[in-house]
């Protein structure tokens, strides 16, 4: 099984205990396109994103774009 699909399995786990979790996460993951339409197989996108870890994704923070657009609109004024 994709680490994707088992890591949104574990999250729905603990969230709601009532739903049964393996199909919540196979229809979220497909429709979001991680995972292939009907199958439990993961796409080029489901495979990036199940290798990005809590671990990596504290080491490798995303850019504050608003920042980032902020700096280059102040620029043109300058």
């Amino acid at each position: 099984m994709p680490a994707i699909w088992k890591k949104a399995v574990e999250k729905i786990k603990a969230q709601s205990p009532s739903v049964n979790p393996y199909a919540v996460a196979t229809a979220s993951l497909q429709k979001a396109g991680d995972l292939k339409p009907g199958t439990r197989e993961a796409t080029k996108k489901g495979e990036m994103r199940g290798k990005h870890s809590e671990e990596w994704r504290h080491a490798h923070p995303a850019k504050d774009g608003g920042r980032q657009r902020a700096k280059r609109i102040l620029k043109d004024y300058e």
